[in-house]
């Protein structure tokens, strides 16, 4: 189906999708630029003619659509694809080949668009996008599970296994028994979720399980904890107080004055 904004109400609503053109050829970014252009709630950040410099910007950005162009100088679209960061945007593939179609899907791209991009069948790919970007998480409390997305694929981890979470601008990075995972949500609000799960924020950005937490070092100036896996992580000073008192009753920490 095609998708189109009925109302300007709907269309203030949307949230823009930030983008990046990643192209050598001028001509291909230039009319990839137009057609985007004349979608709504879509918002090109930048562009890039080869892979290392995509990677660059991609990390700067951290864009919510990156349109790959798979023929690149010194690689192609598939070997820059591994430098970039799957987890935070979707890709969609961009070629006058159609060939590369079913190989671009087993990567894990979002869509796939033959040139020159038409604008309906760029439409919707982007409402694909839009549709994974903003698919709610799993009811966790209910179901003891927590969505992620881990290279390039959504999958379902019990929330038992992570072991600490920690934010990165609209984004969470899960990192669990398993591996790491990401999703979109506020740290507050993924905590107060996964309660009563027993997780400790540290600071603004960090938290973590507290029966994960092996050795306390320090005090309240200068706390920071070890985790089972050997992670460190360092605790503010205005949350010191309450992390200590919650792992007093967690026998097994070893408390150092180091």
């Amino acid at each position: 189906n095609s998708f189109h904004p009925t109302s300007s109400a709907l269309f203030v609503n949307m949230q823009t999708l930030t983008a990046l053109i990643v192209d050598d050829e001028p001509a291909a970014r230039r009319d990839l630029e137009q057609v985007l252009a004349t979608i709504e709630g879509v918002r090109l950040t930048a562009t890039a003619g080869d892979a290392a410099t995509a990677r660059q910007l991609a990390t700067r950005h951290t864009p919510d659509l990156i349109f790959l162009d798979i023929s690149l100088p010194g690689a192609d679209g598939f070997s820059a694809l591994e430098g970039l960061d799957t987890h935070r945007s979707c890709i969609i593939f961009t070629t006058a080949y159609a060939q590369f179609a079913v190989r671009a899907f087993e990567v894990g791209a979002t869509d796939y668009l033959l040139k020159p991009v038409d604008e309906e069948r760029c439409r919707r790919a982007i409402a694909r996008a839009r549709e994974i970007l903003h698919r709610p998480a799993e009811d966790v409390a209910r179901e003891g599970t927590l969505e992620i997305e881990q290279r390039g694929v959504r999958r379902l981890i019990p929330v038992e296994t992570i072991r600490a979470i920690a934010a990165d601008g609209n984004y969470l990075e899960i990192i669990h028994d398993h591996g790491r995972g990401i999703i979109r949500r506020t740290l507050e609000g993924l905590l107060d979720e996964l309660a009563p799960a027993p997780f400790i924020r540290l600071n603004r950005h960090h938290a973590v399980r507290a029966t994960d937490v092996e050795i306390i070092h320090g005090h309240t100036r200068d706390l920071r904890l070890t985790l089972r896996d050997g992670s460190p992580w360092r605790v503010s000073r205005r949350r010191a107080t309450d992390v200590l008192a919650a792992l007093r009753q967690h026998h097994h920490v070893r408390h150092t004055t180091s």
